[in-house]
């Protein structure tokens, strides 16, 4: 139950701040900076939602 919710509310949160870290990292890499850190916080909210996408697909099959 509380599951559902974890994913139903903190997935969208997730989803916008994965968004605006990926257009962080693009104006970074245009000035030339260093972008190790946004990656890897990228990297793992990227996998977060997959893992809510999956996660969704096996609750409700």
């Amino acid at each position: 139950m509380i599951m559902e919710y974890i994913f139903a509310f903190l997935t969208p949160i997730i989803a916008i701040i994965f968004f605006i870290k990926c257009v962080t990292i693009a104006k970074k890499i245009k000035k030339g900076e260093d972008v190790f850190h946004e990656t890897v916080l990228g990297a793992i909210m990227f996998g977060f939602i997959i893992f809510s996408i999956i996660w969704s697909g096996m609750m409700s099959g």
